[in-house]
């Protein structure tokens, strides 16, 4: 029973650090995109990996749900590094503060990506909506990107007992 026990635990320790360690390497690309971004302030460009490609700019940021350009978009890039970074040294030293951080952030992207598209795709903010084939398209990413940030958070919530252990008492004489 102990055996069987101990099989379990380690298998949900296991699941837990895949979610960490594909979390983990999301928040390295983001770190590496923004510190591109950060070296090149007036402009976009791809970092490329072989297969994996990844964007960065600087010329244009989002913050809950609002879009900031030009020099307000770098500066909105340091807290957006220093985010990624805790992240990542959070989730890869599975601290209970990573755990928090993860998930809130993951929580604050499905709504940071709503607002976005209520205020400046479909209009509300600007009075105009995108033209129909920029609207679709990000009609699409939302639809993608919701659903996956969604899993993520569900299973960080899933194997939370990983990340935030329960304190184990010692009593004196054990």
């Amino acid at each position: 029973m102990i055996l069987v026990a101990k099989t379990i635990e380690i298998r949900r320790a296991y699941r837990a650090g895949v979610v960490a360690g594909a979390l983990s390497f999301i928040a390295l690309l983001g770190v590496v995109k923004d510190l591109n971004a950060l070296l090149d302030p007036a402009g976009r460009g791809e970092i490329a990996w072989g297969f994996l490609m990844v964007r960065y700019s600087s010329l244009q940021r989002v913050w809950f749900g609002y879009k900031l350009t030009g020099v307000q978009a770098w500066y909105a890039t340091f807290p957006h590094l220093a985010l990624y970074a805790a992240a990542l040294v959070g989730l890869v030293g599975m601290k209970r503060w990573g755990w928090r951080l993860a998930l809130a952030y993951l929580l604050y992207i499905p709504l940071s990506e709503w607002t976005y598209m209520a205020l400046y795709p479909l209009g509300y903010l600007t009075g105009q909506a995108y033209p129909d084939p920029i609207r679709y398209g990000e009609w699409i990413f939302l639809l993608i990107s919701f659903p996956l940030e969604l899993l993520a958070a569900w299973l960080l919530w899933r194997y939370r007992d990983v990340f935030l252990p329960q304190a184990h008492h010692v009593c004196v004489g054990e």
